[in-house]
């Protein structure tokens, strides 16, 4: 494989290249599992199916292992499609897969809590001396893998995880999310996706989903529930892969990065 091409700070001169030729992808690089693994104990948004994993089929008795999956489209990491949110909008099987690959600016919120405007994204990313046509910008606040982590016993299906009604569940996982302003700042920066390890890149409380609107209005896919606790803000290449469920309004995914040096 040939080595990415770098410019200042040995960051990748063209997004282009990183988004479409895969040949870009660095040859050496650490290979960073950031998705949440799906599980009878994977903590759902409230009110989302708890995940069931049922073997239907044991090497004993058939001769082969079969299990029965269960569980929503937006469990785990998880792409949301435009049809989750908007009206006519597209589903998960028909977004382009390389606007979900390339070039990941990693930012950290994990010392804020609250609303994430235009005016803290844009202070953050001028600090960061980032290129300013990068596509990918993934927004670290830990909540989802630190409430996770600090949980202790995981509660059983059926139980804690998963069925915990909305109130209870907001206050467990209420973390940064993006307000009006910041969603407009990703959309007029010309990120092509955006990703946060919380359940949503808006606030739980809200009904209206303001910032899903702008964002999915806007072309930017929107990537949730990332394990980046132990990832260190910076530069990485990004790789992010929906199921391909037909007519369906999201979908697991495996979301992986690739560091550099």
């Amino acid at each position: 494989m040939e080595k990415v091409p770098v410019g200042v700070e040995g960051l990748p001169v063209s997004v282009e290249e990183t988004q479409v030729d895969l040949e870009k992808i660095p040859a050496h690089g650490k290979i960073i599992d950031i998705t949440t693994p799906i599980s009878p104990f994977t903590r759902t948004f409230p009110g989302d199916p708890v995940p069931a994993i049922e073997r239907v089929c044991t090497l004993e008795k058939e001769g082969c292992a079969v299990s029965r999956l269960s569980f929503g489209s937006h469990t785990g990491t998880h792409v949301d499609a435009p049809s989750h949110i908007l009206e006519n909008g597209m589903t998960i099987d028909k977004l382009e897969l390389k606007n979900l690959m390339g070039t990941a600016l990693i930012l950290d919120f994990s010392s804020l809590s609250g609303a994430l405007t235009a005016y803290i994204l844009e202070k953050a990313f001028r600090n960061t001396a980032a290129p300013g046509n990068i596509p990918i910008l993934l927004l670290k606040t830990e909540a989802f893998s630190r409430k996770q982590r600090n949980a202790g016993e995981v509660s059983p299906p059926g139980e804690e995880s998963g069925s915990q009604d909305m109130e209870s569940g907001k206050e467990e996982f209420d973390s940064a999310y993006l307000d009006e302003s910041g969603a407009a700042w990703i959309v007029e920066k010309g990120f092509r996706t955006i990703g946060i390890d919380g359940f949503s890149v808006d606030n739980l409380s809200s009904e209206t989903l303001p910032a899903h609107h702008i964002l999915l209005s806007g072309s930017v896919n929107i990537v949730e529930c990332l394990e980046l606790g132990s990832v260190e803000a910076g530069i990485y290449f990004f790789i992010c892969l929906p199921l391909k469920i037909e007519s369906c309004d999201g979908a697991p995914a495996r979301a992986l990065l690739i560091s550099y040096s």
